[in-house]
């Protein structure tokens, strides 16, 4: 006799859950309106994402019966949208939930990639009881778009195809990658453990190495610019450049190693000579290997990434963000990003060009002189805009960029450097990467209560939640504080909508 559900009774219970909280989620003022989020409800990690058929397709965890991350009773199913552009996005049916009748309780994070005859394959953590020990399986399309999909065991459980049979009961998050013809794949909490594909149809996989390097959560590994980038969901998020040799099984860290995003960034660190969940990074941040964020870190958040290469060659990074104050809907998705390696192989990391699409009243000021009174940034106001400033320091101690509430001056963003650190509403930097340090860059989105902050074309990037204090447009603000400064050119953006009314 079945017991519980199917995965496609639990896809009709969650339509109706999501039907549900709409009206709650499309009443917040404060919800993103250009990222990418999830129709209602939890969104979490980025699972995976592919271009396919002229669509970018994201995958995503996602729990459509809660607006927190208590799982409850029906636990973690992966959401799917698609997008022409990565600006404007459609959400699509759940690729993937729950089976309860057939043995699943979670649909956990994972990767999505091509097998070698061009089908879209999914990889996802299966977990054959409600806390047992996680077995990786995969899922393949029922229709040319993408919109059904039917699992298949491949063999990776504790025990099996080298496997060992004590790992930790935890890992998932199984990322695939290619090099010289063959295909291998990561995982978290693993110990680094790689395995690699037996056949083409990537239905049969062994256990072949370690790279000890792989910690954290949502490990991606790729191949940049002929090096090796490795990310990490650690707290704050890291990465780190080297060789991978897959004859050896081994990434060689020849390559610089630094943070993905500072939005987990410490004020003050923690004694990492006595805490062995931390270390220190080689620019001096302490850095949480695995476990949860720190108790200081309220509203920030940019986590759990999929990294994957697009028709046009282009290395995308796409990344989790949150969480909210919010009901009805939490989280979303970052700003897609470009990856790039600069000259001494560190990681830059630029917006995607395609934004451009959403900007509208435009404002460009040029030589900007500054002093200790505030400067308002005529003929813009809004809760959604774009801002790039390029700053020169002069006689000043420190410059600040703000975003201020029209209607009451409140501030609710506060950007201030002072030729060293960059704090960013309390997360800091203690060290802007600059060729010249009395200079400074400034690349802002701000979208109703989140920004994401590019410094120095994408050499740091900082993504945090922000709120205002109330839903009116924001002013932007910039001045100099102990001295004269000089902003050599500004221009600001007020952006539109991606997302239709009432979607």
């Amino acid at each position: 006799m079945r017991v519980g559900t199917t995965m496609p009774e639990t896809i009709a219970l969650a339509a109706a859950a999501i039907q549900a909280a709409l009206p709650v989620a499309e009443a917040d003022p404060f919800r993103p309106v250009f990222h990418f989020r999830a129709p209602a409800q939890w969104m979490n990690d980025i699972c995976g994402a592919l271009h396919h058929g002229g669509y970018y397709h994201v995958f995503y965890q996602f729990n459509p019966f809660a607006d927190g991350c208590d799982w409850g009773d029906v636990n973690p199913c992966w959401g799917h949208a698609r997008s022409r552009d990565l600006v404007h996005w459609e959400h699509l049916p759940i690729a993937l939930a729950p089976s309860k009748a057939e043995g699943n309780f979670q649909c956990v994070s994972g990767s999505a990639t091509h097998r070698g005859d061009g089908t879209p394959m999914l990889f996802y953590g299966h977990t054959p009881a409600p806390h047992g020990p996680r077995q990786q399986w995969a899922a393949l399309p029922l229709d040319a778009e993408l919109q059904t999909w039917r699992t298949l065991d491949i063999g990776l459980a504790p025990g099996k195809s080298g496997v060992p049979a004590d790992i930790t009961g935890g890992w998932t998050d199984m990322f695939v990658f290619r090099e010289a013809g063959r295909t291998f794949a990561i995982f978290k909490v693993a110990e680094g453990l790689v395995v690699e594909a037996q056949n083409p149809e990537l239905t049969r996989w062994q256990a072949v190495g370690r790279i000890p390097a792989v910690h954290g959560e949502c490990p991606n590994f790729i191949k940049l610019q002929n090096r090796w980038l490795l990310l990490r969901s650690t707290y704050p998020m890291t990465y780190q450049v080297g060789t991978f040799d897959p004859e050896r099984i081994a990434f060689d860290l020849d390559g610089p190693d630094g943070m993905v995003d500072y939005a987990y960034g410490f004020a003050s660190p923690p004694d990492v000579a006595t805490d062995p969940n931390y270390y220190l990074d080689s620019s001096g941040v302490a850095v949480c290997r695995f476990g949860a964020p720190p108790a200081h870190s309220a509203n920030r958040g940019f986590y759990a990434t999929s990294v994957f290469a697009d028709a046009e060659g282009r290395t995308l990074l796409l990344g989790w963000v949150g969480a909210f104050e919010s009901k009805g809907w939490n989280c979303c998705m970052s700003l897609p990003r470009v990856l790039s390696l600069d000259a001494e192989d560190r990681l830059i990391q630029t917006p995607v060009p395609e934004l451009a699409a959403l900007r509208g009243q435009h404002v460009r000021l040029h030589g900007i002189e500054l002093a200790d009174q505030r400067h308002t940034v005529p003929g813009i106001a809004s809760n959604t805009l774009e801002v790039r400033a390029d700053f020169v320091l002069g006689t000043a101690q420190s410059v600040e960029l703000r975003l201020r509430d029209q209607s009451n001056g409140s501030v609710a963003v506060r950007i201030a450097y002072d030729g060293e650190a960059l704090d960013a509403n309390g997360t800091i930097i203690p060290q802007i990467l600059a060729a010249d340090p009395r200079r400074l860059t400034l690349h802002l989105f701000y979208d109703t209560s989140l920004m994401e902050l590019f410094i120095n074309d994408g050499r740091q990037t900082i993504t945090r939640v922000a709120y205002p204090s109330s839903s009116s447009p924001l002013e932007i603000e910039v001045h100099a504080v102990g001295g004269t400064a000089r902003i050599t050119t500004l221009d600001a953006w007020e952006l539109a909508p991606s997302w239709p009314t009432g979607e």
